[in-house]
C-alpha cells in the first residue's frame, strides 16, 4: 500500500503540470481498483490518500476503511484499520474420507429376551459387506454411509431340542425319545443395508485414523432353517433339516455401533424388534458382536 502511495504521490507533480496546460485538476480523484475505493485528496500542503472497501453492489463502505495515508513535507504517514470477518465453515468434501463399512467380519451370536439357552462361543455371526458407498458432508471428518452386504447368523441351542413350527407358532420342541442331539442350529441368512453416521479423525501422514459410526442397519431374511445333527441307534451321524421359515420377520432392523484404527475395527449390535412375528414365537431380541477387517 505504501508503495502504491508513493507512485500516486510521484505521479501528481507530472500530472498537474499536464492537467495546467489543459484544464484545472479537481482537488479530489477517486480510483476504484479490484474492489477496493481509492479517494485522493490534495490541498496543495498535503496529499491524503483513504482506502476503502467495497460492497458486492459496488458502493463504498464507509465504517471500513482499511487504510489512510497521507503524503507532507516529503514523509509518508500511515494508519492502517484491521478488519475482523466471521468466518462460517461451509462443509466441504473430504476427498480422502475412507468409510468402514465393506469389508469380512465374524462375530459371536445371544439373545435377549425369553429364556433360551444358546452355545455362545458355537454361536457365530459372519458379514460378508461388498458395496460401499460414502457422502462427506463437513470439514470435520464426517460422512454418510450406506451400502450392502451379506450376513450369516448361526444359533447354537444348548438344550436338546429344535426350534419348529408347531400349529402355526414357532416353538422349541424336545428330542423325540431316545435321541441325543449333538447339534440343534437356527440359521438366517440376509441381506443388510446401512444407513450410519461415521467421524474419523483428521487425515495424518503415516498414522491410521481412528473412526466411529453408528445407524441403523436394515436386514432383509433370505433364507432360513433348522437343523439337527445326532447319531441313530446304529451309531450312523445324522443330518437334518427340521423346519424353515418359522415366523421369522422378513424385514427387521438393527441399530449399529462401531469403532476401530485402520481397517480393523470392533462392532455391537442390537435388534429392537422381536426376531419371531408377534405372537408366534419366542420374544427374542437378536444381539452381536465381533471384529470387522474393512477394505
Amino acid at each position: 500500500m505504501k508503495r502504491l502511495l508513493l507512485i500516486i504521490a510521484a505521479c501528481f507533480p507530472v500530472m498537474g503540470l499536464l492537467a495546467a496546460e489543459v484544464e484545472p485538476m479537481p482537488t479530489d480523484t477517486v480510483i476504484t481498483l479490484e474492489k477496493k475505493r481509492i479517494e485522493v485528496k490534495d490541498n496543495g500542503d498535503r496529499l491524503k490518500v483513504r482506502v476503502y472497501e467495497l460492497s458486492e453492489e459496488g458502493e463504498a463502505i464507509d465504517d471500513e476503511m482499511v487504510f489512510e495515508g497521507q503524503y507532507r513535507d516529503g514523509r509518508v504517514y500511515e494508519r492502517r484499520k484491521h478488519i475482523k470477518t466471521l468466518n462460517i465453515p461451509v462443509p466441504t468434501w473430504d476427498r480422502d474420507f475412507s468409510a468402514h463399512w465393506a469389508g469380512f467380519g465374524m462375530g459371536f451370536n445371544s439373545f435377549t429376551g425369553d429364556d433360551i439357552s444358546l452355545r455362545k462361543g458355537k454361536s457365530l455371526e459372519y458379514n460378508l459387506n461388498f458395496i460401499e458407498f460414502s457422502f462427506p458432508f463437513s470439514r470435520y471428518n464426517w460422512a454418510l454411509v450406506t451400502g450392502a452386504g451379506l450376513r450369516w447368523n448361526r444359533y447354537r441351542i444348548d438344550e436338546n431340542a429344535h426350534f419348529q413350527e408347531v400349529d402355526g407358532v414357532t416353538r422349541l420342541v424336545p428330542a423325540a425319545e431316545g435321541i441325543v442331539y449333538k447339534k440343534s442350529k437356527l440359521n438366517t441368512t440376509s441381506l443388510t443395508i446401512p444407513v450410519l453416521l461415521e467421524w474419523q479423525t483428521p487425515k495424518k501422514r503415516h498414522k491410521p485414523r481412528f473412526f466411529v459410526s453408528g445407524g441403523v442397519v436394515g436386514v432383509i431374511k433370505t433364507t432360513s432353517s433348522s437343523k439337527v445333527v445326532y447319531d441313530d441307534e446304529r451309531g450312523k451321524t445324522k443330518k437334518q433339516k427340521m423346519d424353515g421359515g418359522m415366523n421369522l420377520r422378513p424385514v427387521t432392523m438393527d441399530l449399529l455401533f462401531q469403532a476401530g484404527v485402520g481397517c480393523i475395527g470392533a462392532y455391537f449390535k442390537y435388534s429392537p424388534i422381536e426376531m419371531f412375528e408377534n405372537n408366534k414365537g419366542p420374544a427374542l431380541h437378536p444381539i452381536s458382536f465381533g471384529l470387522q477387517l474393512h477394505l
